[in-house]
């Protein structure tokens, strides 16, 4: 916490976490999972914008993700920037959990659906969906980002 206090006392904009299971250059090394910490970062600074370079959505169900968003966001008063990824075929952590590792064809076809219901969600809509992502109903919540606005939002450009 002390490092993210000490940038954000040099004036900096913003933080990001990167959201991997582990670290995938020193999976050994210490890591902690990226929006538990954004929460306790929340509390811990004041000014800075934070969030997650791209949340893994592998590694994520996108409805879940959303409450976890609008959570973040009220804890540090608006200050959260979501960032979504298809996550990366050479990870890890997909042996690690036993979740699948599916080919860049599929992965962009559910990546799209998560952003989808991702937004959908955000924006406090009802989210009725079938896909390979969610195919169950995605209840409306009365929970809406904090400043009554969509929250910003990143999405990468490569990394399949």
């Amino acid at each position: 916490m002390r490092r993210w206090q000490f940038i954000e006392s040099l004036g900096f904009d913003s933080v990001w976490l990167a959201d991997h299971f582990v670290d995938p250059y020193q999976p050994d090394s210490p890591w902690f999972e990226a929006w538990t910490l954004l929460g306790a970062l929340a509390t811990e600074t004041r000014t800075i914008r934070i969030g997650t370079l791209a949340t893994s959505m592998p590694l994520r169900n996108p409805a879940l993700l959303a409450r976890q968003a609008i959570t973040v966001d009220h804890i540090s008063n608006g200050r959260l920037e979501v960032g979504l990824g298809a996550g990366v075929r050479r990870d890890p952590v997909h042996s690690m959990i036993g979740i699948e590792n599916w080919f860049s064809a599929e992965r962009v076809a559910r990546f799209r659906e998560a952003v989808e219901i991702v937004d959908r969600s955000l924006r406090g809509e009802t989210v009725d969906y079938e896909g390979s992502t969610a195919g169950s109903r995605v209840p409306s919540s009365r929970s809406r980002p904090s400043r009554g606005r969509d929250l910003p939002s990143r999405l990468p450009r490569r990394g399949l």
